[in-house]
């Protein structure tokens, strides 16, 4: 057997097991959805209470709740199953777009903080199938990290409304981005434009992640990543993401 063969076959099992054990030791996969069916959403239709969510919306299908990895955390989740990023029903009209529900409450972060967050700090995130520890959808509501802002600041500049590969990687892994204008993110579910260009990859929802943070005139970088494990990439866009908000310490 030719050297490279066994140097394909070494790193394809080698990629088999870190899929396996990332999978393995997320704990348990269903811990959000038994908190959201067997406690929020009881709470509030009996005792018109959200406990131990931030907030339930039966009308509009989701709940907000502060993710124990903060302080400045917190996860918008469906009050239906949603298993994740590659359910069918998402980004078809079947289901809210979560992820202008998620952005239109991002002022819980100040809540959190008990002081106003630039919006141009923020994101929302939803991760992979791979890069996620949850089989019930939940976007992620934090800051950008510090070094990251300051690359889209920079990167930026370039994007249009074609995805394009980012000219330099962030946090070590490959990137993927465009713009949405303010007009459009009223109209179009961030998750239906990556999901067309998942097709077009000839690929899976389930190996991409996506983030979404604002622009100074006020519209939206779309970036997204996927299962790489060259790049030892789980496919999380949430790696984007500081749960301490330390850019408010630069202000």
């Amino acid at each position: 057997m030719k050297r490279g063969t066994l140097f394909t076959i070494a790193g394809g099992l080698l990629c088999g097991l870190l899929v396996a054990g990332a999978l393995k030791w997320r704990g348990d996969p269903n811990a959000l959805w038994h908190i959201v069916s067997q406690q929020c959403v009881p709470d509030q239709q009996q005792q018109h209470k959200p406990d131990p969510c931030l907030a339930v919306d039966l009308d509009r299908g989701y709940t907000l709740y502060k993710d124990r990895n903060g302080p400045l955390h917190d996860l918008l989740i469906p009050v239906d199953k949603v298993t994740g990023i590659e359910d069918p029903a998402l980004g078809r009209q079947l289901l809210p777009h979560y992820f202008a529900q998620a952005w239109k409450h991002r002022a819980v972060l100040s809540d959190g903080l008990k002081k106003p967050i630039p919006d141009a700090f923020v994101s929302v995130a939803i991760n992979s199938r791979f890069g996620r520890s949850q089989n019930q959808l939940h976007v992620h509501i934090a800051c950008l990290r510090p070094e990251v802002f300051v690359a889209l600041s920079q990167q930026g500049k370039a994007l249009g409304e074609q995805w394009q590969v980012l000219p330099r990687p962030l946090m070590g892994h490959t990137y993927s981005a465009r713009t949405l204008s303010a007009a459009d993110a009223e109209l179009l579910d961030p998750m239906a434009l990556l999901h067309d260009y998942v097709e077009a990859q000839g690929s899976s929802m389930s190996h991409y992640s996506l983030l979404m943070t604002p622009r100074a005139d006020g519209s939206f970088v779309l970036l997204s990543t996927h299962l790489a494990l060259t790049e030892l990439n789980m496919g999380s866009a949430g790696e984007l993401q500081d749960y301490r908000c330390d850019l408010m310490t630069q202000l």
